[in-house]
């Protein structure tokens, strides 16, 4: 019988390098070939056995670093990504978790306060309403209808705010609200102030989408404290657009408008997470569209929001994007 002589190798490899070979010898006979198939795989279990303990030493190494938050030491660089070369996904993935992390206790702390907040603000509300109507009653009865009619939008606009616990309500009710502002602030500033709607799509079903609760109102006060600061009167539009999946809402003023610089400090401070604990009556400039921006995006994600344009001396336009949402897709 004949047998011929062959060399075996084994390459040994670990974190995707070749780091040798082994040579097995010349195997002559069934019962050498056994023995040397035995020996590689022995081998190749060692390799892989040591390999994987290696990596887990690396991950446990990287759980403690982050356990104490010592996220520099943990960017990528030449040496890690050679080590290990899907670092940079983990890295990532790590990052992203991280976020969402923070992301969900800045929430939890925002509702909290929040909460707190309205039922501060809930102190016997029924005392406020039943003075109001009694006060407009009283208006009716001497003639006095302009300061009955502003007493019962009053009352309508704090009703709204207060009393109404929904998290959305229909465009139909924010708009409605908007309109009980307007004539209050009409009333204060004798008129100073008009107001305009425009559909760019069919009217009615787009009334009947959900939105927001008080998504509007603080970016229309936002105009008129910011946007006509130094002009005798101002118009605030509000212009209603959608497709099948978003609802796009435009809330434009003719007033002063604002240079580049101060725009995109504007839309830097909407899209910042530093100030989203402050108080909501804080009249800084863009700290209510920040609120706003950041409700929107705790209830429908980051793909939704606000973000401002505006030329100086021409007026600023606040575009709101919404997911399209009617009746029966309203969570109960």
């Amino acid at each position: 019988m004949k047998w011929m002589d062959r060399v075996w190798a084994l390459l040994v490899l670990a974190a995707a390098a070749v780091l040798g070979a082994l040579l097995c010898g010349h195997i002559v006979g069934a019962k050498q070939a056994q023995t040397a198939l035995l020996l590689v795989a022995t081998t190749a279990l060692l390799v892989l056995a040591g390999t994987l303990v290696w990596i887990g030493k690396q991950l446990q190494d990287i759980l403690r670093r982050l356990k104490e938050q010592e996220y520099t030491s943990l960017l990528p660089n030449e040496e890690k990504n050679k080590a290990l070369p899907f670092y940079p996904q983990l890295w990532d993935a790590v990052m992203n978790q991280v976020d969402m992390a923070k992301e969900s206790d800045a929430a939890e702390e925002y509702e909290r306060q929040a909460t707190l907040q309205a039922l501060q603000s809930q102190i016997n509300p029924h005392f406020l309403y039943n003075t109001l109507e009694c006060i407009r009653g009283q208006a009716l009865m001497d003639g006095n209808t302009s300061v009955a009619d502003m007493l019962e939008a009053l009352g309508n606009f704090f009703r709204y705010s207060i009393s109404r616990r929904e998290n959305v309500v229909t465009l139909a009710d924010e708009i409605n609200n908007i309109r009980s502002y307007m004539l209050i602030q009409n009333y204060r500033f004798l008129n100073r102030y008009q107001f305009e709607l425009e559909f760019l799509e069919d009217e009615e079903p787009l009334l009947g989408c959900y939105v927001p609760k008080l998504t509007l109102q603080p970016i229309v006060e936002n105009a008129l404290i910011h946007g006509f600061q130094n002009q005798k009167s101002g118009c605030v539009t509000l212009t209603v657009d959608a497709s099948d999946s978003m609802l796009m809402l435009t809330v434009s003023d003719d007033g002063e408008g604002m240079d580049a610089a101060v725009l995109e400090e504007l839309n830097r401070k909407i899209q910042s997470r530093q100030t989203l604990l402050r108080k909501p009556a804080s009249h800084g400039n863009g700290i209510a569209l920040q609120n706003v921006n950041r409700r929107i995006m705790m209830l429908y994600g980051r793909s939704y929001g606000l973000h401002a344009y505006s030329t100086s001396g021409r007026g600023t336009d606040v575009e709101i994007i919404l997911p399209r949402i009617t009746k029966a897709e309203v969570t109960p």
